[in-house]
């Protein structure tokens, strides 16, 4: 069998997409190796590598498939006992070193699609560059941080603010209860205290969902310890998307704020970096002068963005390495944190690791709670900790095997009765912004989007049986679907007209004038009333996807795994799905499933 036959038989068996194939056919329809390489290539890099190593492909590491069979028929049309890849790949047209333009390119015994390559190099060597002030005034620093964090002299947080005084470009990471969402406020403060003039900041995140937890947290009553409301109305601009940031064009991707054309500001800090991809990170770096201040915020474990390589996890582990001794010596006198934990960086990356903070302390989840055990448990795989999942015994995680329809009707019952309070709400006419409120306590997630464990479903059955049990009675039909009191949507795109944003949630009611109405709980506990016959572009949100739900919180949450194997499912996403939570999480899968992606990076 030729490669290219194989190729389009693993598309059409889903194991890679047509894009992979098509892609492999271009840049080589006769050399099998490059063939298999290119799609090798095409296919991880959607998975969050940047590159891969020739390792993967000495190892037969082929699309992360683990079947035998497979592997076994990749190298049958190899034709090849043993194969020097390296030397097969720079003879061909396709590859360079990157010192001109070729679809892909073989550096360092890495395997990089050129654009990926190019950003990466972009992107590494503004990081390698020395950025701290030489001018820092120690004295008012400390005074600033002492203010900040009066009792802690070993905070993290405390070291990360440091590092956004004394650098102009800082990542700090940290998972769910950390204090991102404290450090920000902090970084704020600190900067406009350690300033001789007003600067102007601006905070941007990936997505208008993230943008909205942004304007709760200007909201925070930290400020008014600070700042007078006039003086914050100078400082602060309403956090936009990074789409809106850099002027993307929807249609043609084009960036409108770029190197030729740069943005002009003082500070820019973007929030839930993890979403950020390495073209979208180039694109940033690139459209800020080196006198901008930029913060990269997030967490380097949660999902890996959408469209293409990963980044932030790729810089956070030069974290490692430590901090050089010259910023070692400034965070020490600025902070009073001994740095006794902290190894001195004696290698050349030291300029990238002095910009990193790695946020540990959990303030939400103690060390001994469930939801971090399980979480710490995921990305360290500790099976012990998985089999005293399977009996229930983690505090406030709960785990419901599904094996059988039994077991997926018992399924849809607890989802039903857990939605007792919601529903009591609106038979008894509470205040709309209340019934928002207890719906947002709790949320149903999905891993897939169809088959009988995906959202669609999902949304479907549990409407049916609510209506089978007389939940809600009256049905209306406006524009050809179906509407009921307590129906919950969630808008699917932006739409400045009717002032609604895609990932805001909203629940059906009746007006005074008895109009059937969704209504949103916006900014400042305003209510946004929207009649039903005009909305346009939403779903019904009993349940989301795990990918919808990056950056929210809940207070307990339904995590719904599929029952068979799936590439969107995988450690990242178990990760995000299950740290979603602030005190509750049922977890609704097969245990061999679960383990099995447990495993999968």
């Amino acid at each position: 069998m030729k490669m290219s036959h194989l190729l389009k038989n693993l598309a059409k068996k889903n194991i890679i997409s047509l894009i992979d194939f098509y892609f492999s056919e271009f840049i080589s329809k006769e050399n099998s190796i490059v063939m298999l390489v290119s799609a090798c290539m095409s296919f991880e890099s959607k998975n969050g590598h940047i590159f891969l190593p020739i390792k993967y492909f000495e190892k037969n590491y082929f699309f992360s498939i683990s079947n035998k069979k497979f592997i076994k028929k990749i190298l049958e049309c190899l034709n090849k006992k043993k194969i020097n890849w390296s030397l097969e790949l720079s003879k061909h047209t396709s590859f360079s070193d990157g010192s001109v333009i070729t679809p892909l390119v073989l550096f360092e015994e890495k395997v990089y699609l050129y654009k990926i390559w190019k950003a990466e190099k972009k992107i590494l060597k503004r990081l390698y560059e020395n950025d701290q002030f030489d001018g820092i005034n120690i004295k008012k620093c400390f005074n600033i941080l002492n203010n900040l964090f009066p009792e802690k002299k070993d905070d993290l947080q405390k070291i990360a603010v440091a590092l956004t005084l004394i650098n102009n470009i800082v990542f700090i990471t940290g998972g769910p209860g950390t204090g991102k969402t404290t450090t920000i406020l902090k970084i704020i403060i600190a900067l406009i205290k350690n300033s001789k003039k007003t600067i102007k900041i601006q905070l941007s995140a990936p997505t208008g969902k993230a943008t909205e937890h942004l304007i709760e947290t200007l909201n925070d009553k930290l400020f008014d310890c600070y700042f007078g409301k006039e003086e914050k109305k100078i400082i602060f601009f309403n956090p936009i998307t990074i789409h809106q940031l850099l002027g993307i064009s929807k249609t043609s991707e084009k960036v409108f704020f770029n190197k030729k054309n740069r943005l002009i500001m003082d500070v820019l800090i973007i929030d839930e970096a993890s979403m950020i991809d390495i073209l979208m990170m180039s694109n940033i770096l690139s459209a800020l002068s080196k006198k901008t201040k930029i913060i990269f915020i997030g967490d380097h474990n949660q999902l890996k963005p959408v469209k293409s390589s990963s980044i932030l996890k790729h810089i956070c582990n030069y974290a490692k390495d430590g901090y050089s001794l010259k910023t070692k010596s400034i965070l020490k006198k600025i902070t009073q944190n001994t740095m006794e934990n902290n190894k001195i960086n004696e290698k050349n990356t030291a300029y990238i690791s002095d910009k990193i903070c790695i946020l540990k302390k959990s303030y939400r989840f103690g060390k001994k709670t469930g939801i971090y055990i399980l979480s710490n448990a995921i990305y360290n795989n500790k099976e012990k900790i998985f089999q005293k999942l399977f009996k229930n015994l983690i505090e406030n995680v709960f785990f419901y095997e599904v094996n059988s329809e039994k077991q997926y009707k018992n399924m849809i019952s607890v989802i039903i009765n857990s939605s007792k309070i919601f529903w009591r709400k609106i038979y008894e006419k509470k205040n709309i912004k209340e019934i928002i409120k207890i719906f947002k306590n709790h949320q149903i997630l999905c891993i897939v989007r169809n088959g009988f464990f995906g959202v669609n479903f999902i949304n479907k059955i549990l409407e049916e049986e609510m209506y089978k049990k007389n939940i809600f009675d009256k049905r209306f039909y406006i524009n050809n679907k179906f509407w009921y009191v307590g129906k919950p949507i969630i808008i699917t795109e932006n739409n400045k007209y009717l002032g609604i944003s895609n990932g805001e949630i909203g629940i059906t009611n009746l007006s005074k004038k008895n109009i059937l109405q969704v209504s949103f709980l916006k900014k400042d506990n305003i209510l946004k009333n929207i009649p039903v016959e005009i909305l346009k572009n939403y779903e019904t949100a009993w349940s989301m996807t795990v990918h919808k739900a990056q950056g929210s919180e809940f207070d307990n949450v339904t995590l719904i795994l599929p029952n068979k194997d799936s590439k969107i499912l995988k450690k990242d996403v178990l990760y995000t799905g299950i740290t979603r939570t602030r005190k509750k999480l049922n977890i609704f899968s097969t245990k061999e499933i679960f383990i099995k992606k447990i495993k999968k990076i």
